[in-house]
Parts: C-alpha cells; structure tokens; sequence
C-alpha cells in the first residue's frame, strides 16, 4: 500500500486545524433542588467549519439533538425537557444551545455532556459537567424518649434517654444535639447509619446520659434540641447559583427537674426536726438567737403583767 506523501500529511493536518468546530464551555448548575427547573447552556465556536450537529446527553443516553435547521428531543428516565422552553430560548441563538429541565429529582442527576461535530471533516468534541440533586426534607425531625422515661419531677442520677430521627432526605441530614443551647457531650451520642428507601434515607441519632446534681440543682428546665441540617449550593442554570439551599430544622424536648424544697423543708423532712436541726448551722444560729432573746422577752412580759 503506497503511503501519502509528507506534503499531503502536511495538507491534511493543516486543513483539520483550519476547519473545526470546538466547544467553549458547558453551564450545568453543580447542585439542585428536587422540583426546580434547570437550564443547561453549551456553548461553542466555528473555526473555518460549520456545525454538522449538537447533542445532549446524561451519561450514555442521548436526549437532545439539532442538525440545523432541525431539533429533536428523545425521551429519558429522569429527564424531563421543556420543549417550548428549549425552541423559544435557541431562537435566534448562534454559538449557544441550550436546554431547559422541568422538575427535576434524584434520578435526573448525573453527568450532562454537550457533543459537536463539524460538518466538512466530522470532527468530534466534546465538554461534560456534573448535576447533583438535592432532596430536602419535608419538615423538622421528631425526637421521641425511651419507653417509661418521665419528663417531669426529674433528679440526679435519672437516666435520660432520647433519639431524634429526620425526615427522609437525600443527602442524608446531619443532626446535632444541644443542651441549653450549647453542644452536648459527644460521649453522649451515637450516630446511626442512613436507612435508605426509594434513594432516600432517614438519618438516627441516640442521645443517653446521666443526669447530675448541677443540672438539676437550680430547678430550671433542662432544654433538649436536636437540629437537622442538609446544605449545598442550590442552582436554576446558568452556571451561578440562585441561592444557597441551607435546610435547618430542629425539634426540641424539655425535662422539668423536681422543685428544689424550702429550708424549713428541707430541715423537717428527714423524721425528728431537732435531731436534723443539728446538722444544719442555718438552724443552730436561729436557735441561738431565740435562746438569748427569749429571757429578755419572758422578763418584759412580767414586768408588764405587774
């Protein structure tokens, strides 16, 4: 077989450089929210070449295609294409084709790839970009307490023994407890894995600790929380995000420790009120009080009665 001369190699290769066609970038927005509609922008440039075709695909399926004049879309689990949309925006649209995504939901994410080719040497190229899907809970979790446990009149050394569970979601939610607003103990806590169903998980966590003498000490409400949260950049097309989609919900539980008794409660409580008086100082002060001031009051009562 009689090879081509370096001068027709050298013909071709300068013949491929000034005919092609390249893609100059894919708009896919990284992450959005279950039920918004998306728009996906490619964008592209004619070098010496014309445009033989676009497509459109999410992973190895194609849905979208122009062979100017021409547009057509094919059907894909996931991808639901808004044809008014899509004809009214490439109207009139040199260099840039775009297509538009009605509610969108998990399984329309995947990796979104815009294809050209060039209409002399059919020269192929091609950019991708990854869409994310975000699910976000319907509502705040629920915190439920262990069979039998009380929430009221609660004292040192009571075991207290809560779970919080989300809503179903996808990511799965975080969730964070706090004790009078401020971070528990992690020692306290045990984090379950996500309970998958239909691609979205429930996510469980465990709190169980034993109450002290501090918490309890002062008789004000103990307040429980437990936070959900799920965050991510959220995205309508175009590339920029519209918003940051930031979940954050909490659910809360209150444990009301027993009144703290009076003095005089504390000092009668315990059977014979002399033999307990003994051993408290606020007691034996009063005592001797009333020890010294009781002679003087008989001696004034006598004085008087004469």
């Amino acid at each position: 077989m009689k090879r081509p001369s370096p001068s027709l190699l050298l013909v071709t290769i300068l013949l491929q450089a000034a005919t092609s066609i390249r893609v100059e970038s894919v708009v896919v927005p990284p992450v959005v929210l279950a039920g918004r509609r998306v728009k996906l922008e490619c964008q592209y440039r004619e070098e010496g070449d014309k445009l033989y075709s676009l497509k459109w695909w999410r992973g190895d399926d194609q849905f979208y295609q122009y062979i100017p004049p021409t547009r057509k879309h094919f059907p894909v689990t996931g991808v639901n294409l808004n044809w008014t949309a899509t004809s009214s925006l490439n109207r009139g649209n040199n260099g840039q084709e775009v297509v538009v995504l009605e509610r969108v939901g998990l399984d329309t994410a995947g990796v979104y790839k815009c294809e050209v080719m060039a209409d002399i040497n059919f020269q192929t190229e091609y950019r991708q970009a990854n869409m994310t899907v975000i699910y976000a809970p319907e509502g705040p979790p629920t915190i439920t307490s262990a069979p039998g446990m009380k929430r009221d009149n609660i004292t040192a050394g009571q075991l207290v023994i809560l779970t919080c569970t989300s809503p179903p979601a996808s990511p799965p939610p975080a969730l964070t407890w706090f004790l009078n607003e401020r971070h528990v103990d992690p020692t306290w806590v045990r984090n379950y894995s996500p309970v998958f169903q239909r691609n979205l998980a429930r996510t469980k966590s465990r709190l169980e600790f034993t109450v002290s003498d501090e918490q309890v000490s002062s008789g004000r409400e103990m307040s429980l929380k437990c936070v959900a949260s799920q965050g991510g950049v959220g995205g309508g097309g175009g590339g920029s995000p519209e918003h940051i989609h930031n979940y954050k919900q909490s659910a809360y539980y209150t444990l009301k420790p027993a009144q703290p008794r009076s003095f005089w409660g504390r000092i009668f409580s315990g059977g014979s009120g002399v033999h307990v008086c003994f051993y408290h100082h606020q007691c034996l002060l009063l005592l001797l009080i009333i020890a010294l001031l009781l002679p003087a009051a008989l001696t004034t009562t006598t004085i008087i009665t004469c």
